[in-house]
């Protein structure tokens, strides 16, 4: 009888020392799967974009080989995107797109290359575009075409417009290069851009006014702070009260350790205010304020102090190297 008990006792021992051992065996193994399953996931996405890339650059290597070379300085294969943020949402805007067929500057195709257009943009606009396809030729290995943005309706600021663009070549092998271009609308009106150039020791930044009115900004006669005043009125007004009216104030901020203001610009010698800072022991100006006129544009000009670096803004720099600000 004592024998049976204790065989009893050792029986459920073990079972409980089984059920123990089964459990952990189980959780190892459920961990194991699920470590496989992720490592399996993970290596295949791995192997997708591995595989993708190295299939470029195959590729690539192979149309070098035959003197293929079709680029952009604004399309790419893996769609190159922009963000612009200074549009006025009122008059047109146009985007240039460079096409070369150049490795570098001293070797390009040799034959014609044939490419196709496509492009799209969202409802709140038109665009066109110059033409629908093109050719490089070999003779000067560049082409363009200008695709201009139209709105289609009364455009608010902070709303924003898309375009989608693809170059196609077509001939004498075929590769695809896009973009996409999200377009914001800053003060409806106004506009800036900056043009520069690698190794060109100034940059220029070009401001754009499509207002057709005036805001009095100090009370004068019988007009109140803030009453619009059309071209027509402004030009009446004498001297003293045109001073009173702006359509614009703008005003720019900037480093002068990266950029430094021509003292010499219509822009600074009618300027409002201006700010400082101290380099060095040297008061060097950082900051301008001054009014722009209804439906006109101003150029303030810059020297760079690294002139190797190219400012273009948008498309080439990717923020304006110069703060733009707007008082209405």
């Amino acid at each position: 009888m004592l024998e049976k008990l204790e065989k009893n006792r050792v029986m459920k021992r073990n079972k409980k020392i089984f059920r123990k051992i089964k459990n952990k065996v189980l959780c190892i193994t459920r961990t194991t799967w699920l470590l496989l399953i992720f490592g399996v996931l993970f290596f295949f996405t791995v192997g997708i974009t591995y595989g993708r890339y190295v299939y470029k650059e195959i590729r690539n290597f192979y149309l070098s080989s035959r003197n293929f070379y079709f680029n952009s300085d604004k399309l790419k294969e893996d769609t190159a995107r922009y963000q612009i943020d200074n549009w006025s949402g009122v008059d047109s805007f146009s985007i240039r797109i460079n096409m070369n067929s150049l490795k570098n500057n001293k070797v390009g195709s040799e034959s014609d290359i044939d490419y196709d257009i496509a492009f799209n943009c969202s409802s709140n606009v038109e665009c066109i575009s110059t033409k629908t396809s093109g050719s490089i030729l070999a003779s000067s290995n560049s082409d363009y075409f200008i695709i201009t943005i139209t709105p289609n309706t009364v455009l608010q600021e902070g709303d924003s417009v898309t375009l989608y663009v693809e170059a196609n070549a077509n001939s004498p092998y075929t590769k695809k290069l896009s973009g996409f271009f999200t377009i914001n609308v800053g003060i409806p009106g106004l506009s800036y851009e900056i043009s520069d150039e690698v190794d060109r020791p100034y940059l220029n930044l070009d401001i754009t006014n499509t207002l057709d009115y005036y805001k009095v900004i100090t009370a004068f006669g019988s007009y109140a702070v803030g009453d619009k005043l059309d071209i027509g009125t402004y030009l009446s007004l004498s001297d003293d009260d045109k001073d009173k009216c702006a359509s614009a104030i703008i005003t720019l901020r900037f480093n002068p350790e990266v950029v430094l203001l021509d003292m010499t610009s219509s822009a600074y010698l009618r300027a409002l205010n201006s700010g400082t800072a101290v380099i060095n022991n040297f008061d060097y100006i950082n900051e301008i304020s001054f009014k722009i006129d209804a439906l006109s544009s101003e150029v303030v000009s810059f020297y760079k102090v690294d002139t190797s670096v190219d400012y273009t803004y948008p498309f080439v720099y990717p923020v304006s190297i110069i703060n733009v600000s707007y008082e209405i």
